[in-house]
């Protein structure tokens, strides 16, 4: 005997609670009242929103080629100094002590504490060529320069092209590279730019000593820039 069918109407009113089940659901989703389960976490903020960090503090020591136009860095930074255009942005110029015509000697008995420096820049030893002294002779003034501003790093950079004494300048620089490495300190070469093999590119420099003008030193200034903002990653020499 065949089982009775259910009446139509009765499987309407057996379905229909389901489908005001899922009707109410999909309201509530709606409206917001279950909005918060269904929404993404809170982005984590981006590293930009991070704080900046401070400056480093530089210092620099050296010759004319420092100087600026003026001849002496103690009259302010000039359109002939590099550090006008090195700092800024990361980096603060905090002073030191640069003339035209000094060596290295006269350096170190003329530069003064400099507290709190970050990175010290010694662009020193054209001079000392043009006098005829060596690397050898003028270590103990570097390192004295090192000890007076103590800083917590140290840049020693080689000096540019010297067309009247390129023989001496070459030697100069492969004589203060050793000294350099062998105190822990960074050697740099910002002239990479104003070169042409061992003498100046064309245009860079009508003396032969000096750069030619303020859209040279600019550009030094801007390698010097990317030189002394790559050491943030060293350790300090202060420990």
């Amino acid at each position: 005997m065949r089982k009775p069918r259910t009446p139509h109407n009765d499987r309407v009113r057996r379905v229909l609670p389901v489908g005001l089940a899922i009707a109410l659901l999909v309201a509530l989703v709606v409206t917001g009242d279950l909005a918060p389960t269904l929404r993404r976490p809170e982005s984590t903020p981006q590293a930009a929103d991070r704080a900046a960090p401070a400056p480093l503090r530089v210092a620099v020591v050296g010759d004319s080629l420092s100087a600026g136009r003026s001849h002496f860095s103690g009259n302010g930074l000039d359109d002939e100094s590099w550090m006008t255009y090195a700092e800024g942005d990361g980096i603060e110029y905090v002073g030191g002590w640069a003339r035209s015509g000094a060596t290295p000697d006269q350096m170190a008995a003329a530069v003064r504490p400099i507290s709190d420096v970050d990175v010290l820049v010694i662009l020193a030893g054209t001079n000392a060529v043009r006098t005829g002294k060596t690397a050898a002779d003028e270590a103990p003034a570097y390192e004295q320069i090192v000890d007076v501003v103590r800083p917590k790093r140290v840049i020693i950079s080689r000096i540019p092209p010297y067309r009247f004494h390129a023989v001496g300048a070459l030697r100069y620089n492969g004589d203060l590279r050793s000294f350099t490495e062998s105190h822990g300190w960074s050697w740099a070469d910002p002239w990479t730019i104003a070169r042409d093999g061992d003498d100046w590119a064309d245009g860079f420099s009508v003396d032969g000593t000096h750069p030619a003008g303020p859209a040279q030193y600019e550009m030094l200034g801007e390698s010097f820039r990317r030189i002394i903002l790559e050491t943030r990653v060293l350790p300090s020499a202060l420990g």
